[in-house]
């Protein structure tokens, strides 16, 4: 027993130098460490692995410590040669894993087909169409980060080389300021509520329009058809009101000419001849439109001249621009201008930058001795500083490359390691060819929770538990503190002297019953309050008759009634705020949310001029002033109309049947004759005449019609208006 374990021990010496050696130098073989661990555990064959387990030596005599340690050398040694196993079978996945181009090594009386070499294996690229595929790969790389770099204008460029010196066009002193993202966000949503409020009022204001719907199975009820809705006007109170419109319309037309005398009148009838106020001999000059037009060119061009010369003048004066949208800079005035140097400082500066372009020069000879000198004169002769012979001996290159590949077999263990120690960790592929789902992060894998998030779980977790037995130990006073030090004293705070009087167990049942009894009349009261709540029993063989699913039971609303009478009215009360805000512009929106944030459509910088109190106080005023001087007007033209009068006790004097009225004249019926002259004779009144006669002087005042005797309709205001009565001598007869 004592040889073989000798022997195996021995063994494992072996393999861990020929480990030791074959690590000292990563260029040897991998190979090599194979086979030597191969004869390791060869050299251990089964017959000497089951002794370690079954024989026993004919030393049982010996003392029982003897044994016990024999038997826990035994176990290391076997657990020893087991991670001796897993460890080469690692080895041997890691090498196959990292080198898939060697060829796999099995016995002899192995046989398997090779994955890569099998017939419906897919066809390996060339070196050449690799080469073609990374170039393009690269080309789509360096357009994508080309349209990135035209996209995002506002993302800085990163450059390398520290010794580059530009001036960035978006950074400029001149440029115009960029929208951010959370500003073309704001405002595409403020567009979105102007489009929604836009959609909202061309519905308010078109509800003949009808709804259309892209849900063919939408049912819902018509707001204007239903049975509640108020009575739709008919075809003749729409007419008589279109007519209303109509007058209300020319009398806003009339108000507005009598308002605004400069306003040409428009006339389409062609054969209506009037003369115009303002066209009349004493009228004064006006001046001709091409004259006008032709001062206003010419006071334009002396403002410009004159601002030209401004301009030329005071140079030092900025440039003011009306216009918002214009975007221009002054070479001269801008930021970035240089300096005007005289001549003695700009040989300085030259001077200068030649001795900054030599200290340039020497600094990268000094950076970088690999760089060959470069000399115009052939004559010159001189000894390099890294070939003389006190020079420390340089690395050739064949050991820099082997150092270079050892370090990346390092790098790559050392990833493989990380890789296997934490699984947790995506991996990331640089081959945008690359296909593979990983199992961490599949479509089925449960969710990973991750370090901080676990960390917090386990404090609420702890703080949950922690109220939970604050919150037993407060309902439960009763159960008493279970104390785990045996030295702990303390006086209960139920018991104390100074505690409140505990109630008794009758008083408690009492107590327990009032409750009870509280708590069913509080359940027949919403019973009683709630009929249409159903009757839930528990009792599986009761039988009744519903109280309000009798047959004379009156009839109920189903709940899709209910629910849709109250969409209904939610819309009314939609529509009515809709109606107010719309009607009411003035009125400010009211927000609830605090984090609200949009612009208001009456508020915005475009929005047209709103007139204030006092400018629609005044509109009023004139709009009444001009609705009373347009009555007076209609009294005036229309004075056969009578005076209505809505105070039963008003008292008046007519002005025609007044004492101190001028005598009327009286007009007879002209006699039928062959001529086409028709003669008004006039039978003036004696200015004496009693006043009792005035019925016939007011029945005197009726002129004959057109048709009665072919002459010109007058009324009695006209005659007196343009002086057609006795006091003048135009008594002759009129047509």
């Amino acid at each position: 027993m004592g040889n073989q374990q000798s022997s195996v021990l021995a063994t494992s010496q072996k393999t861990e130098q020929s480990f030791e050696r074959s690590s000292s130098n990563k260029g040897q073989n991998i190979t090599d460490k194979a086979v030597l661990e191969n004869e390791a555990l060869k050299s251990v064959s089964s017959e000497d692995a089951m002794d370690l387990f079954s024989t026993k030596t004919d030393s049982e005599t010996d003392d029982e410590s003897d044994e016990e340690n024999d038997d826990e050398d035994d176990e290391e040694l076997v657990e020893r040669l087991r991670i001796l196993e897993d460890a080469k079978q690692l080895k041997r996945l890691a090498v196959a894993f990292l080198h898939p181009e060697r060829p796999v090594e099995v016995e002899f009386d192995a046989y398997a087909r090779c994955y890569f070499d099998r017939a419906s294996a897919p066809e390996r690229e060339t070196f050449e169409e690799a080469e073609e595929r990374n170039a393009i790969l690269q080309d789509a790389k360096a357009l994508k980060r080309l349209a990135a770099d035209y996209a995002h204008p506002e993302r800085k460029v990163n450059n390398t080389d520290y010794l580059s010196c530009a001036r960035c066009y978006f950074d400029r002193a001149s440029a115009p300021e960029q929208e951010t993202r959370e500003d073309a966000e704001e405002r595409a949503m403020i567009l979105q509520d102007v489009e929604n409020l836009r959609k909202a009022a061309q519905e308010y204001m078109h509800p003949e329009v009808g709804v259309v719907v892209t849900d063919s199975t939408a049912c819902a009820r018509c707001y204007f058809d239903r049975a509640s809705a108020p009575e739709q006007e008919t075809v003749e109170y729409a007419e008589e009101r279109r007519m209303a419109l109509a007058d209300a319309a020319a009398l806003k037309k009339l108000a507005v000419d009598y308002m605004h005398p400069e306003v040409g009148v428009v006339v389409t009838d062609s054969t209506a001849c009037a003369r115009c106020y303002f066209d009349r001999a004493s009228a004064p000059e006006q001046e001709t439109v091409e004259y006008a037009e032709e001062r206003r060119m010419a006071l334009a061009d002396a403002a410009a001249l004159k601002k030209l010369a401004v301009d030329y003048m005071h140079p030092e004066v900025g440039v003011v621009v009306t216009d918002s949208t214009a975007c221009a800079r002054c070479y001269f005035d801008r930021a970035s201008a240089p300096e005007q140097e005289t001549v003695e400082y700009a040989e300085e500066r030259r001077m200068a930058l030649a001795d900054a372009a030599a200290l340039k020069k020497l600094a990268v000879d000094y950076m970088h001795p690999e760089v060959g000198v470069v000399v115009t004169d052939s004559t010159a002769c001189a000894r390099c500083y890294f070939d003389r012979a006190s020079a420390p001996e340089q690395e050739t290159a064949e050991y820099a490359e082997e150092r270079r590949m050892a370090l990346a077999d390092a790098a790559a263990l050392k990833k493989l390691a990380v890789d296997y120690m934490h699984p947790e960790v995506g991996v990331v592929v640089t081959d945008s060819t690359a296909c593979a789902r990983c199992y961490f992060d599949r479509a089925s894998a449960p969710e990973q929770e991750t370090a901080e998030y676990a960390e917090e779980r386990r404090m609420a977790l702890a703080d949950a538990a922690a109220l939970k037995k604050l919150a037993v130990d407060y309902m439960h006073p009763e159960v008493g503190v279970v104390v785990t030090d045996s030295t702990a004293c303390a006086r209960c705070y139920f018991d104390r002297a100074s505690a409140p009087e505990q109630e008794t167990a009758e008083y408690a049942e009492e107590r327990r019953m009032a409750l009870a009894d509280a708590a069913a009349l509080k359940k027949l009261a919403v019973d009683y309050m709630h009929p249409e709540v159903g009757v839930v029993v528990t009792d599986s063989t009761a039988c009744a008759r519903c109280y309000f699913d009798r047959a004379s039971a009156p009839e109920q609303e189903t709940v899709e009634y209910a629910e849709e009478r109250r969409m209904a009215l939610a819309d009314a009360a939609a529509l009515k705020k809709l109606a107010v805000d719309y009607m009411h512009p003035e009125v400010g929106v009211v927000v609830t949310d605090s984090t609200a944030c949009a612009r208001c459509y009456f508020d915005r910088a475009s929005a047209p001029e709103q007139e204030t109190a006092e400018y629609a106080e005044e509109r009023r005023m004139a709009l009444a002033d001009a609705a009373a001087l347009k009555k007076l007007a209609v009294d005036y033209m229309h004075p056969e109309v009578g005076v209505v009068v809505t105070d039963s006790t008003a008292c008046a004097r007519c002005y025609f049947d007044r004492a101190s009225a001028p005598t009327q004249p009286s007009f007879t019926e002209p006699k039928a004759s062959t001529t086409s002259t028709h003669t008004v004779q006039l039978k003036p009144k004696d200015a004496k005449t009693n006043v009792s006669s005035s019925k016939e002087v007011v029945a005197s005042k009726r002129l004959p019609t057109h048709r009665e005797a072919n002459i010109i309709r007058k009324s009695a205001s006209a005659v007196q208006l343009y002086g057609l009565d006795e006091d003048h001598d135009d008594s002759a007869s009129f047509f």
